[in-house]
Order: structure tokens, then C-alpha cells, then sequence
């Protein structure tokens, strides 16, 4: 047969191959072999069809019959088949005895050439970086998947790896972006351009929560899923969820199950109370998608919302055990247990969520937020600090450790935190009508009305109530201020109105009794030291994250 005739063969063995009709594609892949003498060229791509068959152990005695795997990208493509079949032992033994890269055996890549040395060695870092993650070595696997990255700034599955794994925090990951594109001699500047835009877009955004700008150059890129997603994710941190709602539905009209996007749009859904759409949304994918870790978080949110916590925890126990690094699902996981009072099971759920999640403040701050909640201030304090320092521009995470020094009475450390928390939600673009930062107000006003800063008392307490207009919270708040001042009558208006919310307070009828007292003119009871330290309940910091 003559040369031609091969290279017809091997032609229509990558059309069929293009064509998804593997079966026909196998056919004729065995018949180059035959035709090419054996030709390790052949021979691989008889075997990359197989595996795309799921023929994994075929393709692995292919290899071996053909004394291929003492080849570089032979010892590879069995340690893939291992990996799809789930030996993931296997996997990591091949993988540790790989041979010299060598052009022995070269695969058989696209029309346009062979594939590099650094684009195999990506393709090899990142088959270790998933064998690893497997077997729960998760050090060994971002180190895998940072090389990945390294021998090859467009793989994409490396990075989307060490960000959704939470392996790094926020600023280690944009220092990773800059490493990936300094150190690579092969990016073109438009190229350079476009992957810094992408992976930034990608990277944690409570880190950096300002606007994404998109680049003159790449405004091509303002509808597709991924920037769109991206830009969702940033506005639901940011609590415009009514925005980021708009913003998913725009991504999920073009890709309907891309499951970032999903993932955002099930958290908006929540935070909007859209019972209905939720419940469509996750039975839809339990059907279509019943192995899916997003398909039970979807349902077990809408759970969540319908607080039934027993089903809530049901699904996202199935969900995590689906996907063991799946961050949201391992808070909401949490946050079903602590919805019922079950404190020892939400710290043993947000402790295993910080076991694997190590760049990922949520689970340390949720953890702060349990043992606040239990009187145990210390170790409050202990994981609120750690949550910090893996994130220090979250305004939650400093709103909460300010709320809990006003809880204990240490009032300058309060004041400091809570400005800080508010400067941060200031500098971002959050939604200031989101009731999410009324108890920031609320305890800031608690700190300078302690601080004697009256006005400013004042002024938060009146922002706190344009946020949460019925909040009997905000209007004792009002009274005490203006009792503090000698302004009588504003203070009965405003205990009024508390009572009127929460009729039994006891703080507050005493308030109002001493009003009274003052406006009747029995009596200045305006001076805070007048008023007895058992007898008087300081109104209690809100959390701001629930």
C-alpha cells in the first residue's frame, strides 16, 4: 500500500475522530497501524480513541503489548486510564516512575504540529494534581497544579483547581496570575493581556471587591458566561443581589447549566426568597443531573429557605460527599445544623470546611461566629483573627470581630474594627439599601454613644433605620441617645416605637419609665452614670452575618 493511501487513513481516522464517531474512528485507526508498520504515531492514536471510548484497560494494554510505556507520553496516557478508572494508587505509582520526556514517541496532536514539551509536562503536573487531590494529599496537589500552570499559562483547569479549591488566598492567587505571565517568555502582550483579565476575573472577590474593568481590547468578552459569571460573583459579595441576579440571568440564557454560574444564581435565589424558582431550578437538575454536587445544593438551599433543616442537611450531605472540596456546600452544610441550636455538629462541619478549604476565610469565620454565640469570647476572637488574616478587606469579617469587642466591652478595639468594616464596604460597591449592614450601624452607634460621641451615635442609629426600618433594636438605640442628652420627649417617641415592635423589652419600659420621670420634671435621669449597671442591659451587637 502506498504512503498516500496511509495518510488518507490517518485523515479520515481524524475527521471520524471530530465527528464524535469513535466507533468508525477506531476501525480505521487500526488498520493505519497496520498500514504504518506499527508506528508509535498510530498506535497512539488508536489508544487516545479508546480512552475516549472509556476502554481504559484496552488502552492500557494497547500501550503495554507495544513496549510504549517506557516512552514519556506512554507511561502518561496509562496513568490517565488508571486515573479514569479511579486507581488512583496505581495512578500516583506510574506517575512517580514517568521516564525522561523524549521524542522517541511524540503524541499525535493536531494538523497545526506536536505538542510541546511544556505543554505534556502541563498536561502530566495536572494528572498529578488530580491524583493527589483524590487521595486527600492536598499540599502535593496545588504544588502539582501551580507547576501545571506554570509550564502552561492557558491551562485553565489548574488554576480554575487552585481557586475553586480554595488551596490559596486571594492575594496568593493574584500573585500566582503575576508569576504565571512574568515567567513565561512564550505570551505574546495581547495574550499576556487577556489571561491576566481572565484569571483575575476568576481569583476570590471578596479580596479585591471593587469593579472589574474590562479592557478596551477585550470588550469583545462583556457577554461571555465566564466574564458574566464573574462579574455576578462580584456583585453578590458586594449584596446587589437583585443586580447579580440580573447579571446570571443574562449568563444562563447563553449557557443554562453552566454550574459557576449556577452556583451564584442559587445563592441569589436564596438571598431573594424565591421559593418557587428554586424549587423548579432544583428538582430541574436533580433530573437532569443526578450526580451532580450542584443538584442536591440546589435543593438543599431551597430546604434551607423553607427552613426544614433535616432535608436541608440531607442534601448537602449528599452534596459534599459528591464533591468533598465544594466550599459552599460545606458552609450551607454549617449553617443547617446551627439553624436548630446543634452547635457541636455546625464546629465539627465548619472545622472539616477549614481542614480542607485552607485559603478560605468563611469556615473560620463561621466558626468565630459559633463560639460567640456559646459565650466563649477567646476562642471567638482566636478564629475571627485567623479569618483576617486570610482576608483582611472582608467588611463581614470586621464587622463581626467589632461586634464581638462591643459585646465585651472593649471599646476602643470596637470602634477601630467596625470603622474599618464600614471604610471597606464604603471603598467596594456594595448595595447600601441591603439590610445585611444594618447591625453594622446599630453597633457602631452602640460604641459612640459609649464613647459619649452623641451625634455620631445619632447619625448611625438613623442610617441603621433607613437599612431596617422596623428594627426595635435601632429605635431603643434612638431613645437611649436622646435620653443621654435630655431630650425627654424624643426619647419617649422613640420607646414607644420600640415597644410597639417588642413589647416586653425590659430595657427599654425602663427607659421609657425614666422619660417620663424626666419630662414630668421629677427628675434629670439623663446622666448615663445615673443609671444603674444592674439594672441596665446594654442592647445586644447584632451579628452581621447570618
Amino acid at each position: 500500500m502506498t504512503h498516500e493511501m496511509l495518510e488518507a487513513i490517518r485523515s479520515k481516522v481524524e475527521k471520524e475522530t471530530q465527528k464524535h464517531q469513535y466507533g468508525n474512528a477506531l476501525f480505521w485507526a487500526d488498520k493505519a497501524v497496520s498500514l504504518g508498520g506499527g508506528d508509535p504515531k498510530d498506535i497512539f492514536t488508536f489508544v487516545n480513541i479508546l480512552y475516549l471510548r472509556g476502554e481504559y484497560r484496552r488502552a492500557v494494554y494497547f500501550i503495554q503489548t507495544n513496549r510504549l510505556q517506557i516512552t514519556f507520553y506512554g507511561a502518561y496516557l496509562i496513568a490517565k486510564c488508571q486515573a479514569a478508572r479511579g486507581d488512583w494508587n496505581e495512578a500516583k505509582e506510574t506517575l512517580e516512575l514517568l521516564p525522561e520526556p523524549s521524542p522517541l514517541a511524540p503524541p499525535p496532536i493536531t494538523s497545526d504540529g506536536v505538542m510541546t514539551e511544556q505543554e505534556l509536562m502541563s498536561s502530566v503536573y495536572l494528572l498529578k494534581g488530580t491524583v493527589y487531590q483524590a487521595l486527600d494529599n492536598h499540599q502535593f496537589a496545588a504544588q502539582c497544579f501551580k507547576l501545571a500552570l506554570k509550564e502552561d499559562p492557558y491551562c485553565v483547569e489548574a488554576y480554575e483547581n487552585l481557586v475553586y479549591n480554595h488551596y490559596y488566598t486571594g492575594k496568593c492567587e493574584g500573585e500566582i496570575i503575576s508569576d504565571t505571565i512574568d515567567n513565561s517568555e512564550d505570551l505574546t502582550s495581547e495574550e499576556a493581556e487577556l489571561i491576566r483579565f481572565l484569571y483575575s476575573g476568576m481569583s476570590k472577590k471578596y479580596h479585591n471587591q471593587q469593579k472589574q474593568i474590562v479592557p478596551n481590547s477585550l470588550t469583545c468578552f462583556n457577554n461571555n458566561v465566564t466574564v458574566l459569571t464573574s462579574q455576578a460573583e462580584r456583585l453578590y459579595y458586594n449584596c446587589r443581589f437583585n443586580s447579580s441576579y440580573e447579571t446570571c440571568l443574562r449568563a444562563l440564557k447563553i449557557d443554562p447549566y453552566h454550574f459557576p454560574t449556577l452556583l451564584v444564581h442559587i445563592g441569589c435565589l436564596y438571598e431573594l426568597g424565591k421559593k418557587n424558582d428554586l424549587f423548579i431550578l432544583g428538582h430541574k437538575l436533580v433530573e437532569l443531573y443526578p450526580k451532580a454536587y450542584i443538584s442536591w445544593y440546589a435543593v438543599g438551599i431551597y430546604y434551607s429557605l423553607i427552613k426544614k433543616w433535616e432535608s436541608a442537611r440531607q442534601c448537602l450531605s449528599k452534596s459534599t460527599s459528591l464533591n468533598k472540596l465544594f466550599a459552599a456546600g460545606w458552609l450551607a452544610y454549617g449553617h443547617a445544623f446551627a439553624a436548630e441550636g446543634e452547635n457541636d455538629q455546625a464546629l465539627a462541619t465548619y472545622f472539616t470546611a477549614s481542614r480542607l478549604l485552607k485559603g478560605c476565610h468563611l469556615p473560620l469565620l463561621y466558626i468565630g461566629l459559633q463560639y460567640g454565640s456559646t459565650n466563649n469570647p477567646l476562642l471567638a476572637e482566636k478564629f475571627f483573627k485567623e479569618a483576617i488574616s486570610l482576608a483582611p478587606n472582608d467588611p463581614f469579617v470586621l464587622a463581626e470581630m467589632g461586634a464581638l469587642y462591643t459585646q465585651t466591652g472593649k471599646w476602643e478595639y470596637a470602634l477601630s474594627y467596625l470603622q474599618q468594616a464600614l471604610s471597606k464596604v464604603k471603598e467596594g460597591e456594595h448595595e447600601w439599601a441591603a439590610t445585611t449592614w444594618s447591625p453594622l450601624y446599630i453597633n457602631l452607634g452602640q460604641v459612640y454613644r459609649i464613647a459619649k460621641q452623641y451625634d455620631q451615635a445619632i447619625k448611625c442609629f438613623k442610617h441603621a433605620q433607613f437599612l431596617a426600618c422596623d428594627s426595635s433594636t435601632v429605635y431603643t438605640g434612638l431613645g437611649f441617645v436622646y435620653a443621654l442628652q435630655g431630650n425627654a420627649i424624643l426619647a419617649v417617641e422613640y420607646c414607644h416605637k420600640a415597644l410597639d415592635k417588642e413589647r416586653q423589652d425590659p430595657f427599654t419600659i425602663q427607659l421609657l419609665e425614666m422619660s417620663l420621670t424626666a419630662l414630668a420634671g421629677s427628675g434629670d435621669k439623663s446622666d448615663e452614670e445615673e443609671i444603674e449597671p444592674e439594672e441596665r442591659e446594654e442592647i445586644k451587637c447584632t451579628p452581621t452575618v447570618f
